[in-house]
């Protein structure tokens, strides 16, 4: 019976040792920097958007500022022309949104004759691809299709 306690005391004890030993914090790399790359989705400013337009198609375009290339752009279900974007195409931005100056790739993007379905709003979804995997948020733009004046000749 001793030899049979002395036995469990010493397992009891080499499992509480063993406990011990890993309950202690693993060792980290919080010495190395960390970098949040989820704030890196590329992000898209418009050219030239019409606001209503009593045409049945329209043209967008726009530059997509991202930190990997882009791959495409889709504007409703059809994919964009794309290009690196020149500096003549970034000369007639307006406002370029807080942290894309820091952006590498600066792609432009065109995609002509966007179908205007129907009369009234209308909504054209926009959405950029990147290389690495990275979406841009959803940009949806509203058009309202006018209906055509009647000219008098």
């Amino acid at each position: 019976m001793r030899a049979w306690t002395s036995l469990v005391l010493a397992v009891g004890t080499a499992v509480a040792a063993t406990a011990a030993f890993s309950a202690e914090p693993a060792e980290t790399a919080s010495s190395q920097p960390v970098f949040d790359t989820s704030m890196y989705r590329p992000t898209i400013v418009f050219l030239d958007a019409a606001e209503s337009t009593d045409a049945a198609f329209v043209t967008v375009t726009g530059i997509v500022f991202s930190h990997a290339p882009i791959e495409r752009v889709t504007v409703g279900e059809r994919v964009a022309a794309t290009r690196p974007a020149q500096p003549k195409d970034l000369m007639k931005l307006e406002r370029v949104p807080e942290g894309a100056t820091e952006a590498p790739f600066r792609t432009f993007f065109e995609l002509q004759d966007a179908g205007l379905p129907r009369q009234g709003a209308n909504d054209i979804e926009v959405r950029a691809h990147a290389s690495d995997g990275r979406v841009s948020p959803l940009y949806r733009i509203t058009i309202v299709r006018t209906t055509p004046v009647a000219r008098d000749d």
